[in-house]
């Protein structure tokens, strides 16, 4: 076994090769067509880092359930150091605003504090949310909560090539507790720590889909319909 002997003569840990999602059926709930509307109610997830990595602002229609990235930015491939664009990536969080009606946006803060700040100061604290992935328990039960959506078909995206690549790089890394049906719960992680294959965007549509199953929760689309404020 390749593990094995990378572990006996390497002296290094080799990470389970369990991809998290199934990219074939992923591949699948490509949408032909943007059912997207200027002004329709979405949500938001936003992650990643400023330096070194990479960071992701991925959308979800909360009717239809279409996931699209706003924006992916990413270091180089072979790239020593990289920042990311902070205005760049500020002019396309305040686009996404402007242009649909955005329910929630769900950010990671850790690395990424000055942008969820200024968002929050801009749109309210309500609206843009600061949602650390770090928690165990709602991290895997948004995990579970996507993982399902794709098996069910109940998501549906644009094909992004990016983010279909960090779909396929999440690995699933179980952990020791179980859920109610005794299966093990999981996060997901690259394949080794310092691995070159980013996740953020996945990270940031999990982030997106979490934000739509709790407006979806809330009664957001009944309230939009009936003309009365969702802010």
């Amino acid at each position: 076994d390749l593990r094995f002997w990378e572990r006996v003569w390497c002296n290094r840990l080799v990470q389970s090769s369990k991809k998290a999602f199934d990219i074939e059926r992923w591949r699948e709930l490509v949408r032909a067509g943007n059912p997207v509307s200027d002004g329709d109610l979405i949500t938001l997830g936003f992650d990643g880092a400023q330096f070194r990595d990479a960071v992701a602002l991925v959308a979800a229609h909360v009717e239809t359930g279409y996931v699209w990235p706003i924006g992916i930015w990413e270091m180089p491939h072979g790239a020593d150091e990289w920042q990311a664009p902070a205005e760049e990536i500020d002019d396309a969080g305040r686009a996404a605003f402007g242009r649909w009606n955005v329910w929630r946006m769900y950010a990671d803060p850790p690395y990424m504090q000055a942008w969820v700040a200024k968002w929050q100061g801009e749109f309210g604290d309500d609206r843009v949310i600061e949602w650390w992935t770090n928690r165990r328990k709602p991290m895997t039960q948004a995990l579970e909560e996507f993982e399902t959506a794709i098996k069910s078909g109940t998501l549906s995206h644009n094909g992004d090539d990016v983010l279909d690549r960090h779909i396929a790089n999440a690995h699933r890394h179980d952990l020791p507790q179980l859920d109610e049906n005794g299966r093990p719960l999981w996060l997901i992680r690259k394949e080794r720590p310092d691995s070159p294959h980013k996740i953020d965007a996945a990270m940031a549509a999990v982030l997106a889909w979490e934000a739509r199953n709790d407006a979806i929760a809330a009664g957001a689309l009944e309230e939009q319909e009936a003309g009365l404020f969702v802010l």
